[in-house]
């Protein structure tokens, strides 16, 4: 399988230009991006409105993984030129910066606008189709996973669920042990009040001791009250018999 075509090549500037583009194209040629883009930037201040040298800065920047600032100055490239073959050249770059980065949505629109410019290139349309391939990958793979979530958190809803009736199940079975504890409590003070009030009820039973022992007492009692009602009734009659002086 073939990859990406990634492809960053520099304009070699030559003719009228300063010692900072040169220098800029030898610090590029040797890999020092970033001092290549020091001097690009320099040679521009110098001379702004040659556009190959923003177009040089671009392909540094993207080298040294400033990925926003590449596409910013390829952009300001584009509205430098007019030939299909320059801007062409500008988008599928910008595809190459995007796809670098993973972002094959965007990537595969840069690349259709350099094939709209180019409808030959090769590379462009390679890395147009391999964009769009790993953009509906990613997007079926998105869905897959957002349909694993999904499941995970269905899953997972029954779980808790599950838990929550366990636990419900728990209180319920405690509450109803709770309650029937209670009940037989209540139950047996019912029944010790009920014991209580028919003892009370019930007559006292006596022995026969007792009984004539009792009896007894009451015969002394009565004898005395007769002998005091006798005595009294004595001295009534004695009182009446008497004469009145």
């Amino acid at each position: 399988m073939r990859y990406f075509l990634i492809l960053f090549i520099a304009f070699l500037l030559t003719g009228a230009v300063s010692d900072n583009a040169r220098k800029a194209n030898e610090a590029y040629e040797n890999a020092n991006y970033e001092e290549a883009i020091t001097l690009y930037k320099k040679a521009i201040d110098a001379n702004p409105k040659n556009a190959k040298l923003f177009f040089n800065l671009a392909n540094a920047q993207a080298k040294a993984g400033k990925s926003e600032e590449a596409i910013r100055t390829f952009e300001q490239y584009k509205t430098m030129v007019d030939g299909p073959k320059d801007k062409a050249r500008a988008n599928y770059n910008i595809g190459n910066v995007l796809a670098k980065d993973k972002k094959w949505e965007k990537a595969s629109e840069y690349y259709k606008q350099s094939l709209r410019h180019m409808n030959a290139d090769s590379d462009a349309k390679h890395n147009f189709e391999l964009a769009l391939k790993k953009k509906q990958d990613n997007q079926k793979n998105k869905k897959n996973q957002n349909k694993k979530n999904q499941q995970q958190n269905k899953d997972q809803q029954k779980k808790d669920q599950q838990e929550q009736n366990k636990d419900q199940q728990k209180k319920n079975q405690k509450n109803k042990q709770q309650q029937n504890k209670q009940k037989q409590q209540q139950n047996k003070q019912k029944q010790e009040n009920q014991k209580q009030k028919k003892q009370q009820k019930q007559p006292q039973k006596v022995s026969q001791a007792e009984a004539e022992k009792i009896l007894k007492a009451l015969e002394q009692k009565e004898k005395k009250l007769l002998q005091q009602f006798k005595k009294k009734k004595s001295k009534s009659s004695k009182s009446k018999n008497e004469k009145d002086w």
